[in-house]
């Protein structure tokens, strides 16, 4: 199989002898070259098309034959793949005819490439095209396509797998803008009919052109626009006649604005119908040049001649070659760039597989994967030699294709379709750009320079009326004569009063400058749509009203109407009448109906210093939160055990009282600098603290505020609108209320339409200009001016004392537009600029330029600081100062449960006063004296109020006498023994002294059983007997007592008398002789009872705690 290349046998034996002869040529020369590892086939498929199939199959030969002896990929290809190629023409352009060219052929000859070349149109052809496409991209393969009718040039398929070689009409728009840039023809239409690609040619030159306009550098004057679409829907079965009545029709309709270039694409035959008819409209002449597509050329034989149906000085693109030639240059170009992707993969074979293996009878859905892989890498291919070059966009389309332009020209008696340039690709610095080269042309009408583009300047005539901002007169320069900047030349009709002894005196017309908002509008108009104009006032001064007997109008609408002028140029109101007499372009700016009235100064209200606040703010202030507070702070400091205590604490104590508490309260309010008492309270004082922030916050917004109301006050009639009472009924106004507007306008018919009594009165008041009415409403003479809304907007802001100021709502919406006579043909071209001006917000600038006003300022600035402040204002200080009293509420129980509970736990943990040091209050609360004071406070002040409590109180105070009584009996009793007591504390100061004579004295009670026993002595407690034996031996009980018989303690220790808790059961004893100290404890020795380490007399051991002490403490 692999020698079946070679032609016959003799061949065959040939070489079967050199490898004999030569083992390391067959070895390592002849068999990698023969034994192909990779069979590969690139498959091309033509429709029925007998005249080209030749042309083509050689251009492929040839080119395989210089692919397999081209010495650089010879080796890489001839070692890696075995390449062949196929042709196959279609007959039938059937689908079975297609499916089954895939299953015999395509499929078993393991092709991995397909191309496509079409050289005819038709709708049958275009069916076959998509069936093999769609067949192509199921099973994986790329296709190489030469299809003039491509319709993917403005798709961005990103899984497309098809390379477009051939120029498409997107070529064709495209060398189209070139030709308008290099001609500055910035300024065209298009022209086509219901045929072959129309949407796709109308698309492209849309997309290309907002491209262009949106590249960087691009200016007003470059910027290209398309004036007029053209698209003629007709029926081709239609005679030729009937095909030019109707494209007349079409082009009369929608070239409305003289267009001088147009770009047409549509069928030969139809072209020449729409040429004649274009001709019989006159747009065939000198001025006018038509650009035609290839289809709209259609096929051109050397030597022959066209039709006169395409006038002289035409341009028309076509194909670089003749019929043929381009196909096969197609199928030459595919042959390189298949070739060129398989020598790119050659090195990646172990990861893709080259040689599909697909057949129409598997179960399976057979697919090659790796023909992305190939795609790819054809996409990626350019500069495949000198010659040619090739660069494929995004979605598959050749950038780099050469188209010529051809000319209609006279020669030889008879006109022709000369080459008069080419648009080829150029490659400068290894980048390659489409550039456009020219011979000489034969212009329109034989001239030898190219026609303007442009329609000529027309010229009309365009009526105006004086009224600020937007029409305003200027006298022209003293030195120059002419108009400044803003502004053009007008005539204004003759006024001897102002005008004496002019020198531009015409016609009864003068000479001035006209300027304003309407002026740069005019201006705007006037350089887009290419015109020149004649500005003039209106004769009788007047916007136009309809005579109400005989219906005629008057002023501006007249001159429209009898077409004396050419359009309305200053602030004319839309209204529905006047727009059934002529036409308007849409709003350009918006107005309305408005009041003007006349600003009095008056002096300063003596309410001002309220005004800050509003009525409702000022009541919830001053009066609830107040006195609300005031009371709150009382009721906690009443409740407080630091306060009053619910009236415990002495006034004289503490002064506080409710009065106090809103004298605090209203000191604080106002930060006066006077006497208050203040609460002891935590609560209290946390909700004093509130109060302060809440006045902090009250003052600081009443002073910010204040000084916007502390001035001069404007008084003026402040009207609702125009439905006011005042305007209604202007008798019930004393004096009568008088307004008045300018006659003759639309303010006028529109009052005298829906207000026919308001109308009526209003008349005796009315004003010839608007400048009149201002100076007459501040003169005094009318109160209200009623007229256009932005006019008087205008005049309120540049008002030279600001004493104007307009009231109520604009009535009646409207909008200024741009009139015309009925039936205009500019009125469509106006409206887009128009729209193009408010869409790019130079409508809004201008508006902006002309009708500010210094005033404007100063009124919003008075409108900002004039506002009250309400409750809805302040709610966030309200919020603050009731959540300061509920959590006063909380302190306060926390401080009772502080006295209740706490104080208790926390004295016996603060032994060294540290709450004193973070409060006065607390630590003072821990001491004994505190406890003390309170205890006596609580005594002096919680009195009985009832009778059984009267008299327990009663024999508690006899008790308290008798115990007294008893205590001075024990005294006398004392002083009978020799023993004088002391008043007051003992006498620390002879501790030491005593315990220097008796250092080991005997415990109280009970004497000691002691009983030595070696060095250890035991301790136990007698019994009675022991006790009373003990008792009489002891020292502690004879005259040889230290503690009585020393002269220095004259009295007993503190407790030596302790007063039982019954006073009747204490037992006296008597003063003993002297020297028989003994003899008294005997005659008392039944009555001492030991209890508690302590001697009790005049008791018994049953109750041993009534009695006397007779023990001796210490200290």
């Amino acid at each position: 199989m692999c020698f079946r290349n070679f032609d016959n046998s003799a061949m065959l034996e040939s070489i079967v002898g050199k490898l004999v002869m030569n083992m390391y040529l067959v070895l390592f020369t002849v068999l990698p070259i023969c034994y192909a590892f990779n069979p590969v086939n690139f498959y091309a498929i033509m429709p029925n098309m007998r005249t080209l199939e030749k042309t083509v199959k050689n251009s492929l030969l040839n080119n395989k034959y210089l692919l397999e002896n081209t010495s650089k990929d010879r080796v890489i290809l001839k070692r890696k793949f075995h390449i062949d190629f196929h042709f196959k023409m279609l007959p039938n352009n059937s689908p079975g005819e297609i499916l089954d060219t895939f299953c015999e052929s395509i499929f078993p000859k393991h092709t991995n490439a397909i191309l496509y070349l079409k050289a005819n149109r038709g709708k049958i052809i275009q069916s076959s095209r998509d069936v093999i496409m769609d067949i192509a991209k199921n099973v994986g393969y790329p296709v190489i396509s030469w299809d003039p009718e491509f319709p993917g040039a403005l798709q961005q398929d990103e899984d497309s797998m098809v390379l477009q070689l051939a120029p498409t009409i997107y070529h064709q728009c495209q060398c189209m803008l070139a030709m308008l840039q290099r001609y500055n023809w910035t300024d065209f239409a298009i022209v086509t009919t219901t045929t072959v690609q129309h949407l796709e040619f109308v698309n492209s030159v849309n997309t290309l052109v907002k491209l262009h306009n949106s590249r960087p550098g691009i200016t007003r004057v470059t910027r290209m626009t398309i004036l007029s679409t053209i698209i003629v829907d007709m029926d081709s079965n239609d005679d030729d006649e009937k095909q030019i009545e109707l494209m007349k029709k079409e082009i009369q309709r929608k070239n409305t604005k003289e267009n001088r270039v147009f770009l047409l694409h549509t069928k030969p035959l139809q072209a020449k119908n729409l040429l004649d008819a274009a001709e019989e409209l006159g747009l065939t002449g000198e001025k006018f040049i038509w650009i035609l597509t290839s289809l709209s050329v259609g096929m051109i034989r050397k030597g022959r001649r066209t039709s006169h149906s395409y006038p002289i000085g035409t341009i028309g693109i076509n194909y670089y070659k003749d019929m043929g030639e381009n196909e096969a240059d197609a199928a030459a170009t595919s042959l390189k760039i298949w070739a060129k992707a398989l020598i790119n993969i050659a090195g990646h074979l172990d990861k893709y597989n080259m040689s599909p293996r697909l057949s129409c009878n598997s179960t399976q859905n057979d697919t090659w994967r790796d023909g992305r892989a190939l795609y790819t890498r054809m996409k990626a291919v350019h500069n495949l030699d000198n010659t040619t070059v090739v660069r494929f966009s995004r979605n598959g389309v050749n950038e780099l294709v050469k188209l010529k332009l051809l000319n209609v020209q006279y020669l030889n008696s008879g006109r022709t379709w000369n080459e008069v340039g080419e648009w080829i690709p150029f490659t400068k610095n290894r980048r390659s750009e489409m550039i456009i080269q020219m011979k000489e042309v034969v212009w329109p009408g034989g001239k030898t320079k190219p026609p303007k583009g442009k329609p000529e300047k027309r010229h009309f005539k365009i009526v105006t009326l004086k009224e600020d901002p937007y029409v305003m007169y200027r006298d022209p320069d003293k030195v120059t004569g002419k108009c400044g900047h803003h502004s053009v030349p007008c005539r204004l009709v003759y006024n001897p009063a102002e005008h004496e002894n002019d020198s531009t005196l015409v016609n009864n017309t003068v000479l001035r400058c006209c300027t304003g908002l309407c002026i740069d509008l005019l201006e705007i108009l006037s350089e887009r749509m290419n015109f020149d104009y004649e500005l003039y006032e209106v004769p009788d001064q007047t916007w136009g009203l309809p005579d109400q007997r005989t219906g005629q109008w008057n002023g501006l609408i007249k001159q429209v109407m009898t077409h004396r002028a050419d359009m309305i140029m200053t602030s004319l109101k839309i209204t529905p009448k006047r727009n059934e007499f002529i036409d308007f372009s849409v709003p350009f700016l918006e107005t309305g109906i408005s009041i003007v009235v006349s600003i009095r100064k008056g002096a300063i209200s003596p309410t001002a210093f309220l005004e800050p606040y509003d009525y409702p703010s000022w009541c919830l202030i001053l009066v609830f939160s107040v006195h609300a507070t005031g009371a709150s702070i009382f009721i906690y400091e009443w409740l407080s055990p630091r306060g009053l205590d619910q009236g415990r604490t002495s006034l004289r104590e503490h002064r506080f009282s409710l009065f106090r508490s809103l004298w605090l309260i209203w000191a604080m309010l106002f930060g006066a600098s006077v006497s208050t008492d203040t609460p002891r309270g935590v609560s209290s004082r946390f909700l004093a603290n509130v109060w302060a922030l809440f006045a902090l916050v009250f003052l600081a917004s009443y002073t910010a505020n204040l000084a916007a109301f502390m001035i001069t006050k404007d008084e003026y009639y402040n009207l609702s609108g125009i439905k006011d009472l005042r305007l209604k009924h202007p008798y019930s106004h004393s004096p009568p209320f008088r307004f008045a507007t300018v006659p003759n306008g639309s303010t006028e018919e529109n009052l005298r339409q829906n207000h026919g009594e308001m109308f009526a009165y209003m008349r005796q008041f009315n004003q010839s200009t608007v400048d009149g009415a201002l100076k007459s409403l501040k003169d005094g003479k009318i109160h209200a001016f009623i007229y256009d809304a932005t006019p008087l907007e205008y005049h309120v802001g540049n008002d030279n004392d600001c004493e104007l100021t307009t009231v109520g709502d604009w009535y009646a919406m409207t909008g200024y537009g741009v009139g015309f006579p009925r039936g205009s043909t500019w009125v469509e071209e106006v409206d887009q600029i128009i729209l193009k001006l408010q869409k790019s917000g130079e409508m809004e600038r201008l508006r902006k330029f002309w009708l500010a006003g210094a005033c404007h300022r100063r009124k919003q600035k008075r409108g900002q600081s004039s506002h009250n402040i309400g409750i809805l204002n302040f709610t966030s200080a309200f919020i603050f100062l009731a959540g300061g009293m509920l959590v006063g509420v909380i302190l306060l129980i926390a401080e009772h449960l502080y006295f209740k509970f706490g104080r208790s736990c926390l004295r016996k943990y603060d032994k060294n006063g540290c709450c004193a040091l973070v409060s006065l209050s607390m630590g003072q609360s821990l001491t004994f004296e505190q406890s003390v004071i309170e205890a006596i406070d609580m005594h002096k002040r919680h009195r009985c109020k009832d009778p059984l409590c009267e008299t327990q109180l009663w024999k508690v105070r006899h008790e308290l006498d008798l115990s007294k009584f008893t205590i001075e009996k024990l005294k006398d009793q004392l002083q009978s023994f020799g023993i004088k007591p002391l008043e007051g504390n003992l006498f620390r100061h002879k501790k030491k002294q005593a315990l220097e004579q008796n250092p080991n004295p005997k415990p109280n009670g009970y004497p000691r059983c002691n009983r030595s026993e070696g060095n250890e002595e035991e301790h136990r407690v007698c019994t009675e007997s022991q006790s009373k034996e003990r008792l009489l031996q002891d020292s502690e009980c004879t005259s040889t007592s230290p503690y009585l018989d020393d002269p220095s303690l004259t009295r007993w220790s503190k407790r030596s008398l302790r007063r039982s808790p019954s006073y009747t059961n204490a037992i006296a004893i008597e003063p003993p002789e002297k020297g028989d100290s003994s003899g008294v404890i005997q005659r008392h020795i039944n009555k001492v009872r030991c209890h508690d380490g302590k001697y009790y007399v005049g008791v018994s051991n049953d109750n041993p705690a009534e009695g006397y002490d007779m023990t001796h403490y210490v200290e």
